[in-house]
């Protein structure tokens, strides 16, 4: 008399869970290596006072200026930033302070502020960066009560 065949689908089951196991694991490894740390800070603060955002940026429009950014780039992380503003009757405004909130989206802990100094009308600075790679630039010109804010994305070579 012969033993009875065993059946091979348990082991079949156990391997099919065993490498979805696996393969889970190994993404949660991968995720908590590679997290860069790219969070909104006081996200429920910054959401209650939405309303004060809005009511700024009507009043940024009902300026009228008008910011003419550019980025000239100069390899190895180095370049230069010019900026032009002009108020809504396209007369130069030499009057304000410029300065422009570095923000690097990819990761944090790298962010940084620049003042520029006001050459004939035009707002410039020399800039060096820690990274490669892409960088929102957050100019904000004040001029008295008077606020102007405008971000625009570069990516530095």
């Amino acid at each position: 008399m012969t033993a009875p065949k065993k059946s091979k689908i348990p082991y079949f089951f156990f391997t099919f869970f065993a490498v979805i196991f696996a393969v889970n694991f190994f993404y949660i490894y991968i995720s908590q290596k590679s997290w860069r740390g790219v969070v909104t800070e006081d996200s429920y603060r910054k959401g209650l006072q939405y309303n004060l955002a809005l009511e700024s940026a009507e009043k940024q429009k009902n300026l009228g200026w008008k910011m003419e950014i550019k980025y000239s780039n100069f390899g190895k992380k180095f370049g230069a930033i010019s900026i032009k503003l002009k108020d809504k009757n396209r007369s130069q405004i030499s009057d304000a302070i410029l300065y422009v909130n570095f923000k690097r989206p990819t990761q944090e802990g790298f962010d940084f502020t620049q003042k520029l100094r006001n050459f004939d009308g035009i707002y410039k600075s020399d800039l060096s960066f820690p990274f490669k790679g892409q960088w929102d630039f957050e100019v904000v010109a004040t001029r008295g009560e008077e606020v102007f804010q405008e971000v625009k994305r570069y990516v530095v070579q």
